[in-house]
């Protein structure tokens, strides 16, 4: 028991002796000596003496926090344009490249904080030296294929696991197909990073819904736009995290 518990059992106490002696009458009511006297004025501090009860800490059970993190992983998988979420990304190259780093770096950047991408579910990507959640990877074209065969070519871009790699020669040149259809190198360097971080957010691929529609980003666009418009960015059906 607690100081404040220990004082609210002895006011209670001296209440109940004073309330019954002073019953009983006159005679009795002469009898509340000062000790009582001053019991019943220190009664009158009892709703302070109350405030300052502080309540035991109890610990929640393994339940409850199983429970609260599962709502969390819930709610971090229903992200709407009013959330925000961070993810942090770090840059690595593979092999012998000759794009430049500083604007790979740059436009991947002008990527993610684009408000017709992956920003709209609320994702906020932030770069970091060490660490981070996913890496970049600019990768030389064989060096791809050396490390990831068969389920990555030389021919594309890919993601494993933590590493979302852009093909430096898709970076460079994109491909036929895009550039049959007249989409830009800058749209195809959007459409390359904001598909394969895709994955990396959960997504798999999807296909074009009806000719010339705007593709979904998660289409397979560097190899067949499938009768779509070639477009860069996440359709609003596209707009969710997976993880």
């Amino acid at each position: 028991m607690g100081d404040g518990a220990i004082m609210i059992s002895k006011y209670l106490g001296v209440a109940i002796v004073s309330l019954a002696l002073l019953g009983s009458g006159a005679a009795a009511s002469a009898a509340l000596s000062g000790e009582y006297r001053q019991a019943l004025n220190d009664l009158r501090q009892l709703p302070a003496v109350i405030e300052e009860i502080s309540p035991p800490e109890i610990a929640d059970p393994q339940w409850v926090i199983d429970a609260r993190k599962a709502r969390e992983l819930q709610a971090n998988r229903q992200f709407s344009a009013g959330g925000s979420r961070t993810f942090t990304y770090r840059i690595e190259v593979w092999g012998s490249t000759s794009a430049s780093l500083a604007e790979f770096r740059l436009q991947a950047a002008e990527t993610f904080a684009d408000s017709r991408g992956w920003s709209r579910t609320g994702a906020v990507f932030q770069e970091v030296a060490t660490g981070g959640e996913f890496v970049l990877v600019l990768s030389e074209a064989q060096e791809i294929e050396r490390r990831y065969a068969p389920g990555c070519s030389a021919e594309y871009s890919c993601r494993v696991g933590q590493y979302v790699i852009i093909n430096q020669d898709r970076w460079t040149g994109a491909t036929s197909s895009w550039n049959a259809a007249g989409g830009s190198l800058r749209d195809y360097r959007h459409m390359v990073i904001n598909h394969e971080v895709g994955h990396w957010l959960g997504h798999g691929h999807s296909h074009c819904s009806a000719p010339d529609q705007p593709a979904p980003v998660m289409q397979q666009q560097s190899i067949n736009l499938e009768g779509c418009r070639f477009n860069p960015w996440p359709l609003s059906s596209e707009l969710w995290l997976g993880r």
